[in-house]
């Protein structure tokens, strides 16, 4: 019985996506409030995440950056829910072109925005979760507005993080020089 749920699972995550497809994928983005501080820190101190998400160690440390880092008008971060559970985090931010120099010349004109995020569960993690939250929350930037280009920025040896983008349809640009060190600069725009 599991082995059918993770075949139709995989099939379902690899089918071109139809318009009643989101409300199936019962994934919820719940903006990060304050009260939310405490199970973020306990997630950042995950070793499958601390190996790629360097942040304080000490916990009020950890409060008082991560309160500037969400600002709404900064960077907008969210709890992944799944069926009422909290399974993981993703942040979105726009990335000025004239500021962001390390960045690769990127087509168009329109809006660019990064996202980051991981899966704070285990149990979630190799088994396509992070692709289809991905690509439902692509949904909702690109309903906020049409053509946006949609970037990360994974490290070079995070092969499960480049494997996942790569399901969703993310294009590799090249490893470039981040401010934080090098980058595999992938890109996502809608055909």
């Amino acid at each position: 019985m599991i082995t059918k749920k993770m075949s139709n699972f995989n099939a379902e995550l690899n089918r071109e996506p139809d318009k009643g497809q989101i409300a199936m994928c019962n994934f919820v983005f719940k903006p990060v409030e304050e009260k939310d501080l405490p199970v973020l820190y306990s997630w950042f101190r995950l070793p499958h995440v601390e190996q790629w998400w360097p942040t304080p160690k000490d916990q009020e440390e950890f409060f008082a950056s991560f309160l500037k880092r969400i600002r709404p008008d900064i960077k907008k971060a969210y709890l992944v829910i799944y069926n009422g559970v909290s399974i993981g985090y993703i942040q979105s931010y726009s990335i000025d072109r004239a500021t962001n120099t390390w960045l690769p010349p990127l087509p168009g004109t329109g809006r660019i925005v990064g996202i980051d995020q991981f899966i704070s569960d285990p149990a979630y993690l190799h088994k396509g979760f992070g692709a289809l939250f991905i690509k439902e929350f692509i949904k909702t930037l690109n309903a906020q507005e049409k053509d946006s280009i949609v970037i990360v920025d994974p490290e070079p040896g995070n092969v499960p993080a480049i494997r996942c983008y790569e399901k969703v349809g993310f294009e590799k640009l090249g490893i470039y020089q981040a401010p934080w060190g090098p980058a595999l600069v992938m890109m996502y725009q809608e055909r």
